[in-house]
């Protein structure tokens, strides 16, 4: 009889056994559950055997629903192992995110930290969440950090209020918790490699070309599978030379060759020799490798349709897409005349994911090497043609355009020669260009420049959050607002005063500058051209209304934070035992009591998620800094005088803190979006329709900001 020892992933009677031990909370469960998913193929879930992965997906749900929720930090190997198989469900993720709060209570943002693993973006998948929270399990003060635009560093900090992380290089940069998971590379502390970075002579000594690549990826954690690329770029120049890295190669591809050889029986003689060439390998990280090791590449005799074959197969796979991209580069920069080579790109331009999805396409392209660049825009061409090329660069970071304008140029010959400038125009007309885009049509010149005569235009694409190799275009983009006086001159319209009187509004108005800044552009404004003076001057009166970020008093924080505790620690815990307690009752399809306590479940998930989301984004304020408004802002009381000359008193309070029988109205109201940013005098119209006028602004007296800054639970 089959038993849970000897059981294999297929064996469904004994793992329905297995799941209802899980759903039990029987000791052993999970144990031996993941020696099961053990013995499972290294494919997705989707790729098993239908019936296979159906009574996978069935039992994990039935014993995933009867978790104890308050106990999740135990499964994190066995959810983790779940993700590595692409195992997904909206109950899943919300086990995970207990399990990640549950292992690290010490985060103080974990709202953040949710957000950052991907937990509430259905598109990324659990397989990415599984190797981000991995990379984060790594990620602490000490360790060495490799991060493609900065090179190798060691994190300095990592703030888990700010959710962001603080590494020192040549110099202290920062990045968010996002990016850190989504593009940095961390050496295992404590590992051999982290010895060979280091110069130790203990790990040169234990230096073995024949297995040195296997064993230096195991000292990285990354959030795709590490490659010879990757070593290679936080290993060079610092522990080896390019020519000692390539020589520590080429053992390696030669021992990996032997190894497929002897698996292979049907392998040619000069295989079986442990002599694997480029194109007779069986997968594209072996053809990578391989390649790699191999001086020069020919196809004199070469098994072109094994080449082929692997291309085709990985094309539409996102697991491998690095070696992939890599790989058709190379063969771009060998072969890219060949007849053969043309066809299979053409033969792939329609189904490569590389190619179908921009973002991946964008963050390919910034991750090649230097060298290979052109070549992979090469490629592209070949099989997109000039047009698509040209409408990719325009979300590439400008460093890579030299190659792609060079590349659609030369494809689009005479019948297009201004492809490129035409793609680049029409994106910064209707309004959706990039740092990057706007920072070359201005070293273009002549018509292509005077396209930035618009000072909306350049303000709102500052705005824009920007990472990675993005940030350097934007910080020239503000510094040419901010410095250059050809520039200025030039979104001015050479003083044209309603160029000026747009560029003055912007400046007053963009939450993109501080006050400083802002009084800094004004004076250089005036300096480029004096007869601006009483356009700037004539709207120092004016105050812009300016954006409110999301406030609320403390009382009315600390509320919406207990109402969270009580969920999580109370009422949660309550209804898991309600619903055990109804399915003891059997029968589930006619259990009223069973299916109120599922529609409880359902409401407390969901109020628990907009109260961690809202928390996470809403910030406390004691309204101390209102002293003296000048016009109504949150934190204020304002008179109010009626046509009929009754007055009537209020609070603009924060988002939270709406409580009509005392006169406070929040600042997000129809009502206090009325008020907001009004003067005394003015005459506002309310959303009833009455007009009133705005009689008097003072700050909030010390009676009323202490019974906002009240926290006790009885104050209610």
């Amino acid at each position: 009889m089959m038993t849970a020892e000897t059981a294999t992933w297929r064996d469904s009677a004994v793992l329905d056994d297995l799941f209802m031990n899980l759903a039990e909370g029987h000791p052993g469960a999970i144990t031996a559950l993941l020696n099961v998913l053990r013995t499972a193929p290294p494919e997705p879930l989707a790729a098993w055997p239908a019936e296979t992965a159906a009574a996978w997906r069935g039992g994990l749900d039935l014993a995933l629903e009867s978790l104890d929720r308050a106990q999740l930090r135990p499964c994190g190997e066995l959810f983790l192992a779940l993700c590595d198989i692409g195992f997904d469900s909206p109950l899943f993720r919300d086990l995970l995110a207990g399990m990640v709060r549950q292992t690290r209570p010490d985060y103080l943002d974990p709202a953040g930290l949710l957000s950052a693993l991907g937990l509430r973006e259905p598109a990324v998948s659990t397989t990415a969440i599984a190797s981000r929270w991995r990379l984060f399990e790594v990620l602490r003060p000490g360790v060495l950090c490799y991060h493609p635009p900065h090179g190798l560093g060691t994190v300095e900090t990592v703030d888990s209020l700010a959710n962001d992380i603080r590494v020192r290089q040549s110099r202290l940069y920062q990045m968010s918790l996002k990016v850190a998971l989504t593009q940095a590379t961390l050496v295992r502390p404590a590992s051999w490699l982290l010895g060979l970075i280091k110069g130790e002579a203990g790990a040169r000594q234990r230096l073995r070309p024949d297995d040195f690549l296997a064993r230096a990826v195991e000292g990285l954690v990354a959030p795709q599978p590490p490659d010879a690329e990757l070593l290679k770029a936080i290993l060079v120049p610092g522990a080896f030379s390019a020519e000692q890295f390539a020589a520590l190669l080429k053992p390696a591809a030669a021992t990996m060759a032997t190894a497929t050889a002897e698996a292979a029986p049907e392998a040619t003689a000069e295989t079986t020799a442990g002599m694997r060439t480029w194109d007779q390998a069986r997968g594209i990280t072996e053809m990578a490798g391989l390649i790699a090791a191999t001086e020069t590449l020919q196809d004199q005799g070469a098994d072109t349709a094994n080449v082929a074959a692997i291309l085709r197969a990985d094309a539409r796979r996102s697991a491998h897409v690095n070696d992939w991209v890599a790989t058709l580069a190379l063969l771009q920069q060998a072969f890219g005349s060949a007849p053969w080579f043309t066809a299979v790109l053409q033969e792939l331009g329609p189904e490569a994911v590389s190619w179908n999805d921009l973002e991946l396409f964008v963050d390919q392209s910034d991750r090649l090497p230097g060298r290979l660049v052109s070549h992979w825009f090469e490629a592209t061409a070949t099989a997109r043609g000039p047009a698509y090329l040209a409408q990719a660069c325009m979300s590439l970071p400008l460093r890579l355009w030299t190659h792609a304008e060079r590349i659609v140029g030369q494809r689009a010959g005479a019948e297009s020669p201004t492809l490129f400038l035409d793609t680049a125009v029409h994106e910064i007309t209707r309004g959706t260009p990039s740092a990057d885009a706007l920072v070359w049509a201005y070293r273009q010149g002549g018509d292509t420049a005077r396209l930035l005569a618009n000072p909306p235009l350049l303000f709102k694409t500052l705005q824009r959050p920007v990472r990675g190799s993005f940030i350097k275009s934007r910080k020239d983009l503000h510094k040419l607002v901010m410095d250059d006086q050809a520039f200025q001159r030039l979104v001015m319209r050479d003083g044209d005063p309603e160029g000026v009187v747009s560029l003055v509004r912007c400046v007053r108005h963009s939450p993109l500058l501080d006050a400083g800044e802002r009084q800094s552009l004004l004076v250089k404004i005036v300096r480029v051209f004096p007869e601006a003076i009483a356009l700037v001057e004539d709207r120092r009166a004016q105050v812009a209304r300016k954006p409110i970020g999301k406030i609320t008093s403390v009382r009315s924080f600390q509320r919406h934070h207990r109402e969270l505790e009580d969920i999580v620690k109370r009422r949660i815990p309550a209804n898991a035992q309600a619903i055990a307690h109804a399915r003891s009752y059997g029968d589930l399809r006619e259990n009223a009591e069973y299916k109120a306590a599922k529609d409880e479940q359902a409401l407390l998930r969901a109020r628990r998620e907009e109260l961690e989301n809202a928390l996470h984004e809403v910030r406390a304020t004691d309204f101390a800094d209102v002293t003296a408004p000048e016009c109504v802002v949150p934190g204020c009381a304002v008179t109010l005088r009626y046509a009929d000359g009754r007055q009537e008193t209020c609070q603009v309070l924060g988002l939270w803190d709406s409580i009509p029988e005392r006169r406070m109205v929040s600042y997000d109201t129809p009502f206090g979006r009325a008020l907001i940013g009004a003067r005394s005098g003015d005459t506002i119209t309310l959303p009833g329709g009455d007009s009133v006028t705005l009689a008097a602004v003072a700050p909030l007296d010390d009676a009323q900001r202490a019974w906002l800054s009240d926290t006790r639970p009885d104050a209610e």
